[in-house]
């Protein structure tokens, strides 16, 4: 791990990435036990590590902060442009490093660099991931293999980039944030969903493959969170053509929902996947996230499909 005593550094980029790394504030306890984590550290011990990409808003920056209230973590986290920690609004431990998931080559490079400088996080947070909304009929290929690059092929990548080392230690803890979406489909979102769908499939069969070598793997499901990644959406599709009925419904809808959680409180229930050291693979976030799951697993997938078809789109 690199001297977190160090003066403030900005290197130059290599294969989509910078790092930006900013001394440490005030001691680490020597002597650290985290209740339930499953981290437990003594004296003398390394100090834990967690990678999170996508920190520069949303569900990863609110992590960042979250786990920065915990003793005794080195957090690393990821954006797209490099700049001091707290331009972020990001504590100054935060050891940032610049990444673009849709660079196929950027996860070899970015892992490479951690390892050298931090070696493998014990915590691997796959955060990093942006909505598509529209028609799948006017949605360009190129703009659906630009999502799936970032959404699926990119935190696969990192995953596979880190597992040697930390099967050959038994330990560690891969934490994909999939969505509410990995389990439901809603209009419009397909293309998203689909990613999210891969996803989740991706980290149960990596549960199972993972399980004999003391590896954890969690699937984080987000519902409607204030975030950007939603924001981002007021460009969006406009309601035109064939679809212009449905798609104005379905934007009605988005809009009408007022319980949306805040990335403070997904990133808590975040940490609470992280703290878990149960086997446990699944966490939806939010009540009413787990109250729709259920409803389609009680009611069964037609029946429940057919009820909200009508509350989207009025069919």
């Amino acid at each position: 791990m690199p001297d977190p005593m160090t003066a403030s550094l900005i290197r130059e980029p290599l294969s989509s990435m910078q790092i930006h790394k900013i001394p440490l504030k005030g001691n680490i306890p020597n002597d650290f036990q985290s209740r339930g984590r499953g981290f437990v550290h003594s004296k003398g011990a390394p100090v834990p590590t967690m990678l999170i990409t996508g920190v520069s808003s949303g569900i990863g920056n609110a992590l960042v902060r979250r786990v920065a209230a915990e003793p005794g973590w080195t957090v690393i986290g990821t954006v797209r442009t490099v700049k001091p920690p707290s331009e972020h609004g990001l504590p100054d431990a935060t050891f940032l490093y610049s990444f673009e998931a849709s660079d196929a080559d950027a996860a070899a490079a970015l892992a490479g660099r951690i390892l050298a400088e931090h070696g493998c996080p014990d915590v691997i947070v796959n955060n990093a991931g942006y909505v598509l909304y529209g028609p799948v009929e006017e949605t360009p290929l190129e703009r659906i293999r630009d999502l799936y690059q970032v959404n699926v092929f990119s935190p696969i990548s990192l995953i596979q980039e880190f597992l040697p080392t930390m099967r050959s230690r038994g330990s560690g803890t891969i934490v994909n944030v999939t969505s509410l979406g990995g389990r439901l489909v809603f209009p419009f979102f397909t293309n998203y969903n689909s990613t999210k769908h891969a996803m989740e499939g991706y980290s149960e069969g990596l549960w199972h493959e993972l399980k004999p070598f003391g590896i954890r793997v969690k699937a984080v499901e987000p519902g409607y969170v204030a975030t950007p990644i939603y924001r981002a959406m007021d460009d969006r599709a406009k309601p035109t053509g064939p679809y212009a009925k449905s798609l104005s419904a379905m934007n009605r809808f988005s809009e009408s929902i007022t319980n949306r959680s805040t990335p403070e409180q997904a990133a808590e229930e975040t940490w609470r996947a992280i703290s878990d050291a149960s086997d446990k693979l699944r966490y939806p976030i939010a009540a009413y996230a787990r109250v729709m799951v259920r409803a389609r697993a009680l009611v069964g997938s037609m029946t429940f499909m057919r009820f909200m078809n009508r509350q989207w789109l009025g069919k």
